[in-house]
């Protein structure tokens, strides 16, 4: 049954679940705290990265009951139940130590079923090849997720942890009606359950020059998943989440044709294309020209699917049956755990090492609470009306500011159209203006307000590239291209 079409259907059912959950929230969960829980880029970072704290453990540890105990189905019903309950919690969070600490027990319910996933998926495909044509599930799960999130529910609120919850719920039931997938391993020891018999695979000097630069990429494919929704909001580009998608359609098209990739010019050179594409998109994004940017989002097939799905398959050749779950946890463990935490932490720094100029607001919270958060300056224009609000606003001409205008303020604060139920103070709002005054003239274009607004981007994409083009020159140099592994 493992090579009917029915089947494929089925694992391709299971894989566009997994990734519409994780990118329902995932995604625009940037967005979200920069402009509206007014978090700082280090949170942003530790947020970020809080899915890299479980996939450092528990997915070896689950891997290795995967292959030695429990079947595949089931363990993954109850994570994804346990899952569920957490991106619930998750909504109704406003602070940095409440979400961080949902988000990293979410996670450990969570990176723990990406091997699993792929794990049950290799058991019933018969040739490891194929697996790039199961993620295509996934990849259209991550753009139904992106479409729903970016024209139904926003980035400014809470809203897709609640429909990343509900379809996590369904995912756990689902699980429970999928093919049996018995455990393949045995003589259990205790010096296992850390998956300790796939690190021995490091013996390899090729594997360990592997290991070393998937996690290096892998930190700088953080930058893309912590900064870009963000980076797409701030140089006013529409609907963000949605326009996102259009990285995931060109990863349709990628798995369709990695296998021949493979075929042609091998597994070694299929991760390098994919590590230097990183680089080549992240420069894309530092002209911060409309038409490079787009351009950079479609290079993301071959970027994000030759270089995670490659090593999950560079993995799968290299063992033997009964280590299979725990080489594919290994494999989450280097890219999902040590190089997104590690990469996390690395965006989340270099982002507040070149952070956009912040303002101090006061927001009204639904009890009548007052709380003072710290947000981006206003955008001078709104792109949904195609207008230029924020002078309206202050009552000036369209194209410019003073600073007499905004000394005449109410000292209170003001109310700008596109901050919600935030007031801004005049002071801060002066102090913002001479911030962009470079000249000192006493007045301030759009340029110059949009300017301090956002971040330094060439700059963080930057040094994103740059770690791209390290870990491709350290493959290129002691990589190795593995041939299938017998499985019978």
């Amino acid at each position: 049954m493992s090579g009917t079409w029915f089947m494929y259907l089925r694992l391709l059912t299971l894989m566009f679940l997994e990734f519409f959950i994780w990118g329902a929230w995932i995604v625009p969960i940037s967005s979200y705290m920069n402009a509206t829980l007014g978090f700082s880029g280090t949170q942003i970072g530790w947020i970020c990265g809080a899915s890299a704290l479980g996939a450092l453990v528990s997915p070896v540890f689950v891997g290795y009951f995967a292959d030695r105990f429990f079947s595949t189905e089931r363990i993954l019903g109850v994570l994804h139940f346990a899952g569920a309950v957490c991106l619930c919690l998750a909504a109704r969070q406003t602070t940095f130590p409440a979400l961080m600490t949902v988000i990293v027990i979410d996670a450990l319910c969570f990176m723990p079923t990406l091997p699993l996933v792929n794990n049950l998926v290799f058991r019933h495909i018969g040739k490891s090849e194929r697996f790039s044509w199961v993620m295509i599930g996934a990849t259209m799960g991550w753009i139904v997720a992106g479409l729903v999130v970016g024209f139904l529910f926003g980035e400014k609120n809470g809203m897709f942890f609640y429909l990343a919850a509900g379809v996590e719920t369904f995912q756990a039931l689902y699980c429970f009606t999928l093919p049996h997938t018995p455990p393949k391993g045995s003589d259990a020891k205790g010096q296992d359950v850390f998956g300790l018999t796939a690190v021995k695979l490091l013996k390899d000097p090729a594997f360990l020059v592997f290991a070393a630069a998937i996690p290096l990429v892998t930190i700088s494919k953080t930058f893309y998943t912590t900064w870009t929704n963000a980076f797409l909001t701030e140089i006013m580009l529409p609907k963000p989440t949605a326009l996102m998608t259009l990285c995931q359609i060109s990863e349709l098209l990628t798995m369709i044709i990695l296998p021949w990739f493979i075929t042609k010019i091998g597994l070694k050179r299929v991760l390098m294309v994919g590590m230097a594409v990183w680089a080549i998109r992240f420069f894309a994004f530092g002209t911060m020209n409309v038409v490079a940017v787009i351009a950079g989002l479609l290079l993301h097939g071959f970027s994000y699917g030759f270089v995670v799905t490659g090593a999950s398959i560079y993995a799968e050749r290299l063992v033997p049956p009964g280590m299979s779950a725990r080489a594919q946890s290994f494999i989450a463990l280097l890219i999902f755990g040590i190089g997104m935490f590690f990469g996390a932490q690395v965006a989340g720094f270099t982002g507040q090492a070149y952070k956009a100029k912040g303002i101090t607001t006061i927001r009204q919270a639904a009890n009548g609470a007052v709380q003072h958060v710290q947000v981006s300056l206003p955008a001078w224009n709104s792109p949904s009306a195609g207008k230029e609000i924020l002078p309206q606003v202050l009552g000036a001409p369209d194209d410019r500011l003073t600073l007499a205008l905004i000394e005449n303020l109410p000292e209170s604060g003001i109310a700008i159209w596109n901050a919600g139920n935030l007031l801004y103070a005049r002071k801060d709002l002066i102090a913002a203006f001479k911030e962009a005054d470079r000249d000192g003239n006493g007045i301030v274009e759009k340029s110059e307000w949009e300017k301090i607004r956002m971040h330094a981007w060439p700059q963080i994409w930057g040094w994103g590239a740059s770690l791209a083009i390290l870990a491709c020159l350290l493959f290129w140099i002691g990589g190795k291209d593995p041939q299938p592994v017998n499985k019978e």
